[in-house]
């Protein structure tokens, strides 16, 4: 018991120096890990937030382009460009002229997308038309005043605080020129709901950073709600066509990143919090400090049950060697019982009073090679043939004793080359003839030994027809009672050597029922080699 207690405060002792070396590379590799990770993690979330800048960039531009061939499309319509050619107009002109555009730009150009609100038109000869009646004049030439005169479009966005620009539309204005002459015509106004442009908003994962869309003089045009902070970053604090800076102020705990339309102009922002930007970073730190918490844990438990399976085996390993020593020394004093020995001496005394020296020299020469067979070592593997040999020495001796016999049927076929252990099928036998013969030889008696191989197991089935068991049995627990009623000696000695040597799995196997006769199987590994060996 002392040394049981001792051997399990080495293994806890053991256990607890394990993890603590342990731990000292893990929170070497953990912190390294961290550190290079760390960077790593910051350039991949970066990397991530640039792109979605690029795409928001990209979606305005192909919006924006969208919208220009929209206006396109109607300043190339002839007969848009004869009417603000002409110079006067009579009340029959005019009203022909806004039927035709109510009739053709109206309903057939525009009011067949769904995106188009309503649109101007304001000729320098003085014709004016809008589809929208609540649009005035004067609206449309504070408008067109601030129209680029390069013929290039004008975008008049919701945010810029223009008072003619109704929100929840994008208002698109441009020069009309005459493609015959390139004279300035007038001016062409359309307005646009902004849906595609709040799709691109509603498409991207942003609700935890702000975007700002900013003009080239520094206006926000466009941008998340509640923004509010163009003023933080003015186009001079963003140098070149794309990239980040950390907030200009110390109270500023954004990182901006941003990326320039060379279509429009305009420069796309996203804010990421200095938070969000790390946060990741610090989520990666505590997954290496929890994992290196669990794997010191993992390897204490681990190490602790490593060790006492290991502790355990030894005393396991000691307990077979002592128990296989027993069982040899068992098996010795049982291989020839004395009652048999006592028995083959009485009959070879009234052979030799009979003067029969024939038969006193068999039983002599049988019992001799027993005894040569039995003084060796009962755990080597010998050929089944030897076996084979040792029950027919055992018979012939019993023939005589007994003045009869049963029948003996052996059927090796291939398992004839096989190996078994030594002295496991006389044993069998000789219980054959204490129990299932018990009340004598009868012509109709046999004994019939077949081997034969199963995969990788050997199984030889001895089977009588005798009396068979009081009741009917089919498992291997019959072995053991046998023994504890003291009966089946033998069988027990066979049945714990086959297990010592192969293992639990192996064994005497033993079915029957009353007066039908009982089969005893051994089952062990199919050795080829008699000198294999297959001992766990």
């Amino acid at each position: 018991m002392i040394n049981v207690l001792k051997g399990k405060r080495e293994i806890s002792l053991f256990a607890i120096g394990l993890a603590l070396i342990a731990l000292i590379p893990i929170l070497v590799i953990s912190i390294a890990g961290i550190r290079r990770n760390s960077r790593e993690m910051q350039e991949s979330n970066l990397e991530y937030w640039k792109m979605i800048v690029q795409d928001i960039t990209f979606d305005m531009d192909r919006t924006i382009k969208e919208y220009d061939n929209l206006s396109m499309s109607a300043l190339l319509q002839e007969n848009l460009l004869d009417i603000l050619y002409k110079k006067e107009f009579n009340q029959v002109e005019y009203a022909a002229a806004s039927a035709w555009l109510d009739q053709q730009m109206t309903v057939e150009l525009f009011l067949n997308q769904s995106i188009v609100s309503s649109f101007q038109v304001m000729g320098n000869n003085g014709f004016y038309y809008t589809s929208d009646r609540e649009t005035t004049l004067a609206e449309t030439m504070a408008l067109a005043q601030k129209i680029e005169k390069s013929g290039q479009i004008t975008i008049f966005m919701p945010n810029t605080g223009e008072d003619e620009v109704d929100r929840g539309f994008v208002t698109i204005g441009r020069y009309i020129y005459s493609y015959k002459d390139l004279r300035a015509l007038g001016y062409f106004l359309m307005s646009i709901r902004s849906t595609e442009l709040d799709q691109i908003w509603e498409n991207k994962d942003l609700s935890r950073i702000r975007i700002l869309v900013l003009d080239e003089d520094g206006r926000a045009v466009y941008g998340t709600p509640a923004a509010g902070w163009e003023k933080e970053v003015l186009p001079e604090t963003l140098s070149g066509e794309a990239g980040f800076l950390e907030g200009p102020k110390e109270s500023d705990r954004n990182l901006y990143i941003y990326q320039k339309s060379d279509y429009t102009g305009w420069t796309a922002v996203a804010a990421v919090p200095r938070s969000l930007y790390r946060a990741s970073v610090w989520n990666l730190s505590r997954t290496f400090m929890i994992s290196g918490l669990i794997a010191i844990l993992l390897t204490s438990v681990l190490s602790f049950f490593l060790i006492r399976s290991v502790y355990v085996t030894q005393l396991e390993n000691q307990k077979n060697e002592m128990e296989r020593s027993r069982a040899e020394m068992k098996a010795l004093q049982t291989q020839i019982n004395p009652h048999f020995l006592y028995n083959t001496l009485g009959a070879v005394n009234m052979y030799s009073v009979m003067e029969d020296t024939e038969a006193v020299q068999d039983i002599t020469d049988a019992l001799s090679k027993m005894f040569r067979y039995a003084v060796q070592n009962p755990m080597e593997p010998v050929k089944i043939t030897e076996e084979i040999n040792h029950v027919r020495n055992y018979l012939k001796i019993q023939e005589y004793r007994l003045g009869a016999m049963p029948r003996l049927q052996i059927e090796l076929g291939e398992a004839g080359e096989a190996s078994m252990l030594r002295l496991c099928l006389q044993p069998i036998v000789e219980n054959i003839f204490k129990h299932a013969f018990a009340e004598g030889i009868k012509p109709e008696h046999f004994i019939r030994i077949h081997a034969f191989r199963k995969g990788d197991m050997l199984l030889v089935d001895v089977t009588d027809n005798g009396r068979g068991p009081s009741l009917e049995v089919n498992s291997m627990e019959y072995v053991s009672d046998g023994e504890q009623n003291g009966r089946g000696i033998g069988l027990s000695n066979v049945h714990r050597r086959l297990k010592l040597a192969y293992g639990e799995s192996y064994g005497l196997w033993i079915s029957g029922r009353p007066q039908k006769g009982m089969t005893i199987e051994i089952r062990q590994p199919f050795l080829v080699k008699e000198t294999e060996k297959y001992i766990q």
